[in-house]
């Protein structure tokens, strides 16, 4: 199963378009072990459908190669990945071992 972080529109109001990640008692984002996970415990908390409805529920796309964490698809239209313990979005050579200009995702991560 993969991870998911759960975002949902700023203030319940998804007309504004803005998201917010969903966060712990720490004021981390919250890593969800799976989906379904995330579904229950938004529902024991008092979500109805309606909200669920709203929230995007992002799966992890792979392992950050700076900190071998969970990626997530970066909501940063001009990025691809972004990894919340490193906080920080990557571009997409970045992460894929691609070149980024002169250099290798290798050499700027490693």
């Amino acid at each position: 199963m993969k991870q998911v972080v759960v975002c949902r529109p700023v203030n319940n109001i998804p007309i504004n378009g803005a998201m917010e990640y969903l966060l712990d008692a720490e004021g981390s984002v919250r890593i969800f072990d799976s989906r379904e996970q995330a579904e229950k415990e938004l529902r024991d908390a008092g979500c109805v459908d309606e909200e669920l409805r709203h929230m995007l529920f992002l799966e992890s796309c792979g392992a950050c190669l700076r900190c071998g964490s969970p990626l997530f698809k970066s909501l940063i239209p001009q990025y691809k990945y972004q990894c919340f313990t490193c906080d920080e979005d990557f571009y997409r050579c970045e992460q894929e071992g691609e070149p980024c200009g002169t250099h290798t995702t290798f050499s700027l991560c490693s």
